[in-house]
């Protein structure tokens, strides 16, 4: 285990990635949002990054071993479950479209280059431009409209979490895909949990503060 000021920040925000991660799964059940498969979809995001996150608070070698394997197949299933989402949100066959578009881009860079992180940058690169832009769109959505209903209350704290997650990711994308070293491993660690961090608690505040199982108005 790293010793220092910095790995000992990082141990400490790892305890808190874990703990956050699961509270909007535990909002889900808590408030009986199982109507809502927006929000289940939210909710199976941040709970398979808090179970991936969990072995890295004890720094077991076993994971450590496997923690390459495990990063491709997250990396499979992180965008497709963002363009699910929409799709449950907006209902629009665009996004159904834009799914299919995405798993066969998946299956034709694992094709072409192998089940390894030289697909695996095309892939989680192009996902995370995809899953930004989709939240962008969405929060621009929401401050066109005037007035608002307590489902689009919830979603814009999701847009807004995802933005933050995906936009610092691109911090974290050149640093531990791109140009990986030692020395900076520290700091992109921090980014990465601090943008998961911000982004479960903004989402968490939504579900706490706007979901509920019955809405007085959609616009969706």
């Amino acid at each position: 285990m790293k010793t220092g000021l910095l790995p000992g920040i990082n141990q400490l925000l790892a305890i808190l990635v874990v703990l956050l991660a699961f509270l909007p799964l535990l909002l889900y059940w808590r408030k009986r949002l199982a109507s809502e498969k927006s929000y289940m979809c939210i909710a199976i995001f941040w709970t398979i990054n808090g179970i991936l996150y969990f072995p890295e608070i004890f720094h077991w070698d076993w994971y450590k071993a496997v923690t390459d394997q495990i990063t491709l197949y997250y990396n499979l299933f992180d965008p497709p479950l963002i363009i699910l989402t929409f799709y449950f949100i907006f209902k629009k066959k665009f996004f159904l479209y834009l799914l299919g578009s995405f798993i066969l881009f998946e299956a034709v860079m694992i094709l072409w280059k192998g089940f390894n992180f030289d697909s695996n940058n095309y892939i989680i690169g192009l996902g995370s431009l995809i899953s930004l832009i989709l939240n962008l769109w969405g929060i621009s959505k929401y401050f066109m409209n005037v007035e608002h209903s307590e489902k689009e209350n919830v979603l814009v704290f999701v847009y807004a979490g995802f933005i933050f997650y995906y936009g610092l990711f691109a911090v974290v994308f050149n640093y531990n895909y791109l140009h990986t070293s030692g020395t900076q491993m520290p700091y992109v660690v921090f980014i990465n949990y601090s943008a998961i961090i911000l982004s479960t608690s903004l989402i968490s505040y939504g579900f706490w503060k706007y979901a509920s199982t019955q809405y007085r108005e959609e616009r969706y």
